[in-house]
């Protein structure tokens, strides 16, 4: 598909892009295709999609396709998209002045892995990960083939479930769902309610979503992995080592197994025991305590780790670190949905059994409402919005413990009053006078939570009013450059 853009390269989409984990800048002087241009196209296929962009340096910089050779190198992408892979792949080819910008969809999970004809597998396929385009190895192979099969939870393990389910915490699900929906199950023996729920096949073998819902406190990790747990670790300071005492590895940390809501509950109870605790006076001179954090936002965040993440591997465990500023969950299995449109975006799921059952048992928000509730529920505490990540093939949720800006922060700020800045700017401020070596623009956006792709050009500009209001002072140039408080700000 070819699109022409009129309007000129520096109001378009191109002009906000940089070289970050959905886009490839690409320099070409002809109309044939870079040699490695396969990997791109597969790894971008294999993930969730992206952009090459041709006549673009590594710098950002648009260099331009020349004219003679870009009706050549458009027909050659399509071409190549069509014929090149074991299953076609169709570009959008986009012409922005005298660049070519080509987007490549991600691959429906039944396709996957789209990989090179010519070089086969593993070696002719990759995967997007973060900035990098990894070659697949057997363990992405393996996950591929459990998407296209409908998913992890559908995963079969041979052995009898009376021997590995819990009929405690069947139990305990149907009294809910007889609760929220009447006796639906009345009339059904045990073994048809299990098949209906999809917790075993019709030939009575178990799936994972059977013993993420009811397995015994070995049933899951027996048939799974140890590493189909949670694990929470707590450090004395705000890093993993301790500067005073180089050899304490950790203060505490405990492993939570069994099925899904066994883990939840343990975990849960684990972590907010380790929150400390704060008191204020009320009206009428009553104390009040309350936790560090807003039990609702570990709730809920816990509650997500385990609802998303990803169990088509078993390389990495749920990891909940606490430090003595913020606490970070991380969990296998990168947000399928953009980071900024996490709020407001359709709920989307890798694991919709889970997290239906996860509903009917109160442990997960409504559909779609579970990021509002945490970053409500810090904003009403007076905390730090909490930040939201792709690591690699990671999720990461920080939540702080105290707020960005303190009261002391707050009386300092007041001598900027008058230029009447932002709430970004405010943090920027506050930002550089604890980090004298200064902020940079991607700093800018990670303390802000801008994650938009065109986000960078708005703190650009954010920035550069700070400057010309004499508060900041850039130093450096492109994407090394600083912005630091200026020398009159600096001495007062």
């Amino acid at each position: 598909m070819y699109i022409m853009a009129n309007m000129p390269v520096q109001n378009t989409l191109l002009a906000t892009l940089n070289e970050t984990e959905n886009i490839e800048f690409k320099t070409v002087n002809s109309g044939q295709l870079p040699q490695n241009i396969w990997e791109d196209i597969t790894a971008f296929s294999n993930a969730d999609g992206g952009y090459i962009c041709f006549g673009v340096n590594p710098d950002g910089v648009i260099a331009g396709v020349p004219s003679q050779f870009r009706d050549e190198l458009m027909k050659n992408v399509s071409s190549y998209c069509s014929s090149a892979f074991n299953h076609k792949i169709y570009p959008d080819v986009i012409t922005e002045g005298t660049a070519i910008k080509v987007y490549i969809p991600p691959a429906a999970a039944s396709l996957r892995p789209i990989f090179s004809t010519s070089r086969g597998l593993p070696s002719g396929g990759r995967v997007r990960v973060g900035t990098t385009n990894v070659q697949l190895d057997d363990e992405w192979i393996r996950r591929f083939a459990i998407a296209a099969k409908g998913g992890a939870e559908l995963v079969i393990f041979s052995g009898d479930y009376s021997q590995y389910f819990s009929q405690d915490y069947i139990d305990r699900y149907l009294e809910v769902v007889m609760k929220r929906r009447g006796d639906v199950y009345a009339t059904l023996k045990i073994e048809e309610i299990l098949k209906k729920l999809r917790a075993i096949d019709v030939e009575e073998k178990i799936t994972l979503f059977g013993l993420l819902a009811f397995s015994n406190p070995y049933g899951l990790q027996e048939l799974t992995a140890p590493t189909v747990n949670i694990a929470v670790t707590q450090y004395s300071g705000t890093s993993k080592v301790n500067l005073k005492d180089v050899s304490e590895v950790s203060v505490d940390d405990r492993e939570f197994s069994g099925n899904a809501v066994s883990q939840f509950e343990e975990a849960l109870r684990f972590i907010l025991s380790k929150l400390p605790i704060r008191s204020r006076i009320e009206t009428g001179g009553k104390r009040a305590e309350y936790l560090a954090i807003p039990e609702v936002a570990i709730r809920e965040t816990l509650a997500n780790a385990i609802a998303h993440r990803d169990y088509t591997t078993y390389q990495g465990r749920i990891q909940v670190d606490i430090y003595s500023d913020r606490i970070e969950f991380a969990n296998p299995g990168r947000s399928i949905i953009p980071l900024d449109q996490l709020e407001n975006a359709h709920p989307e799921t890798r694991n919709p059994l889970l997290m239906s059952y996860l509903r009917d048992l109160k442990i997960t928000e409504h559909r779609g409402r579970g990021i509002r509730t945490i970053k409500n529920s810090l904003k009403a505490a007076g905390l730090a919005e909490p930040k939201f990540e792709n690591k690699h093939d990671w999720f990461v949720t920080t939540i702080y413990s105290s707020a960005f800006i303190n009261d002391s922060d707050q009386a300092w700020l007041k001598q900027f009053s008058i230029f009447k800045l932002n709430e970004k700017q405010l943090k920027a401020l506050v930002y550089v006078k604890h980090h004298p070596i200064g902020i940079t623009n991607s700093q800018y956006r990670e303390i802000n939570n801008m994650n938009d792709v065109r986000d960078d050009i708005r703190a650009k500009k954010e920035l550069k009013r700070l400057v010309n209001k004499g508060v900041f002072k850039p130093s450096g140039e492109n994407r090394y450059r600083k912005y630091l408080l200026s020398k009159e700000i600096e001495a007062e």
